[in-house]
């Protein structure tokens, strides 16, 4: 069962990014293979944080199929809490076969490598404006890749205590470029903004005990990455940022919603408005649907935002459609096992640190994500979040129990 499990977790990420639905395969094995629990019965000693994790999934898919129900939301709506669902089985599964660290990791990077060389094939031989890989959007191409991106490069602590030390830290190296560069010529914005972030993070991290000189380094060799990033030939990045500060500025003199940015600001500020008669509970996706063609139709909102499903806003998606309730089931979803994971950080020992410090940059990243686009509406949005999450939480209590 542990090479089940870890060919699994390997499969789950090399897959993800160059073939159809590649990470489907991966978690349908790992959901089957969860069905061995109910014969096997293994001793899994579980904690209370154990606990935690597995209510804060349940909570964010009862919350949400609550509320789906009770405004007699179309029955596909269950798609994506049910993935919430779907990972607690794996969980458990995972706490009993905890997978082997290198499928963890060497999947990851072949999963930004190959995807990257998709993006970047479809960019040059196929001339795609927005290359988006093996996904069906670049938005969510270009999230995923820098995703798996930061998450490799939390594996060089990892790489560094390995008898092919040397071989594992060029891999990951090149999975940790390979997912920013794929996100750079997605030309998805809302990817970037997690460099800054996840990059004081990795400083931080790296820096503990060796010294002011050590974290300036790092931060030097960040700042050489944006600028090696914008100053690219053929580079997407000055473009997107130059068009990103137009959008904004004919938003602010003229209201103008026809851009991209401006599209945003009006769905943002047309949720919130129809949020507030509707504060604990939500209005449900019809009854946002409808509330918005109804604005439409009086002149209180442009047409051309009529047709969109969400709010391009993790938040305000939740507000406006499951109200205060749904957003603090999204934010427990985020920040319980953001906690979790930092506690691990600051307390576990040596050989958990990568995997605690992946945990912080999954749930940091998908809290930035949400902030510019409704990253939890589609499947490779919500099962890179809630797979990944019991995945590394596995291998973290595995590295707590023989460390």
């Amino acid at each position: 069962m542990l090479g089940l499990t870890s060919v699994s977790v390997f499969l789950f990420f090399a897959l993800a990014l160059a073939v159809n639905s590649g990470y489907s395969l991966g978690a349908l094995v790992l959901l089957l293979a969860s069905s061995w629990l109910l014969w096997k019965r293994p001793r899994l000693n579980l904690q209370r944080r154990d606990y935690l994790l597995l209510g804060t999934l349940l909570l964010y898919f009862c919350v949400f199929t609550a509320n789906m129900l009770y405004h007699a939301d179309p029955a596909r709506e269950l798609d994506i809490p049910l993935r919430a669902l779907l990972a607690v089985p794996v969980l458990l599964l995972l706490l009993a076969y905890p997978p082997r660290p290198g499928a963890w990791w060497s999947g990851l990077a072949i999963g930004a490598i190959s995807g990257a060389a998709l993006a970047f094939w479809q960019f040059l031989v196929l001339e795609m404006y927005r290359p988006q890989a093996a996904t069906s959007n670049a938005i969510h191409y270009g999230n995923v890749s820098m995703l798996f991106g930061m998450l490799a490069l939390c594996g060089l602590g990892w790489a560094r205590e390995q008898s092919r030390r040397l071989a594992w830290s060029m891999l990951l190296l090149a999975g940790g470029l390979s997912g920013i560069l794929g996100s750079v010529i997605s030309g998805s914005r809302s990817g970037w903004l997690v460099l800054p972030v996840c990059g004081c993070l990795f400083s931080y991290y790296y820096s503990k005990g060796r010294g002011a000189r050590y974290m300036a380094a790092l931060l030097g060799a960040l700042l050489a990455a944006f600028i090696l990033a914008y100053t690219l030939p053929n580079s997407p990045v000055p473009q997107r940022v130059a068009v990103a500060v137009n959008d904004i500025k004919q938003f602010q003199d003229s209201d103008n919603v026809t851009t991209s940015i401006g599209q945003r600001m009006e769905m943002w500020r047309t949720a919130w408005t129809l949020s507030s008669n509707h504060i604990w509970l939500g209005m449900g996706r019809n009854g946002y649907l409808a509330a918005k063609q109804q604005m439409a139709d009086e002149g209180k909102m442009d047409k051309i935002i009529k047709d969109y499903t969400n709010a391009h806003n993790d938040y305000l998606d939740a507000l406006v459609k499951r109200g205060i309730i749904g957003v603090l089931a999204l934010l427990a979803l985020f920040l319980v096992p953001l906690a979790l994971f930092t506690r691990a950080l600051r307390h576990d020992a040596a050989p958990a640190q990568p995997y605690a410090l992946a945990g912080v940059v999954l749930c940091t990243c998908y809290m930035i994500f949400g902030l510019t686009t409704s990253s939890l509406t589609l499947n490779i949005g919500i099962i890179m979040l809630v797979f990944p999450m019991v995945i590394l939480w596995s291998m973290l209590r595995q590295q707590e129990r023989t460390s």
